[in-house]
């Protein structure tokens, strides 16, 4: 669980599906069941990645020695950077321990999933398959970044289906909503940080191939769409219109301001204030929901 920050705004973003989908709060049960399934699932599947990518990752801390929680070129905090990451590649862990460690977390999320509702297993294979499909891309092309957006996108679909098994347009937007929001506010962004150490490994990233420059075009591209979705998906979900005009607030905010900021200065220390902010935007909406069905109920 070396990355359990990313646990908390996976359940976050999964649970802004569920209210979502019902314009209600879950039951107690489905929120605790369903918390416990999405917080072993995210540690599992996070821990196959570095599991896949662990001759990458030890090559990159022998040669480049892992990257600082804080920047000292005045980057800021970078809080991708939290905790210990890759802990077999570093040996802290021995590589026998880590796959054990995998197994023992998914068979847990596979429990709280089925206790849950059973015909989500499927989702959890699929994203295993998507993050398997990331690692071996990485070397070979940068377009690894729709496997990524994909895995994150059935994870945030997991919370909306385990509330309702009906289909609409809202479910469609939410995913779309979902899959440009990773692309731009996270993956790409990430990659910037690690331009220099994955152009020396070999790595194929947006950044790395194309150049920053139109990285940022891609990043300011995949906002814009992910923020204008955001209205018609909204809508589509009936929420208040109140509420609407404070998500909108916060898109501007936590998007599509730092990302012009990016488009007009496409450096590593700028990319990294973008994810800092776009991490919590699934976040930040879930506690405004939240509060919203609070005054209104």
């Amino acid at each position: 669980m070396s990355r359990a920050i990313v646990a908390v705004f996976v359940l976050a973003h999964a649970g802004l599906a569920a209210i979502l989908a019902t314009k209600l709060m879950p039951d107690i049960n489905t929120i605790i069941i369903g918390s416990l399934a999405c917080v072993f699932g995210t540690g599992a599947l996070i821990g196959l990645n570095d599991l896949l990518d662990i001759d990458l990752d030890r090559r990159r801390y022998v040669e480049l020695g892992p990257a600082p929680a804080v920047d000292t070129d005045g980057g800021g905090f970078d809080i991708g950077a939290l905790f210990i990451h890759h802990p077999v590649a570093r040996g802290v862990i021995s590589l026998r321990f880590g796959i054990i460690w995998v197994g023992i977390l998914s068979v847990v999320s596979l429990i709280f999933i089925y206790q849950l509702k059973p015909g989500l297993w499927p989702i959890f294979f699929a994203i295993g398959v998507f993050v398997a499909l990331y690692s071996v891309l990485g070397a070979f092309t940068y377009w690894k970044f729709l496997a990524v957006a994909t895995a994150v996108t059935l994870g945030a679909l997991a919370g909306w289906l385990t509330v309702t098994d009906e289909t609409s347009t809202a479910l469609w937007l939410f995913a779309a909503w979902t899959f440009l929001w990773e692309i731009g506010g996270r993956n790409v962004p990430n990659d910037f940080n690690d331009i220099d150490e994955d152009r020396a490994l070999g790595v194929k990233t947006i950044p790395v191939a194309l150049g920053p420059k139109t990285a940022s075009r891609v990043v300011m591209v995949a906002l814009t769409l992910s923020y204008a979705i955001s209205f018609p998906l909204l809508v589509a979900t009936q929420i208040p219109t109140f509420f609407i005009a404070r998500a909108a607030l916060v898109g501007l905010y936590l998007l599509l301001i730092p990302a012009w900021g990016l488009w007009r200065d496409p450096r590593p220390e700028i990319s990294r204030r973008l994810y800092n902010r776009s991490a919590i935007y699934p976040l930040v909406l879930l506690v405004l929901l939240m509060a919203n069905l609070f005054l209104i109920g």
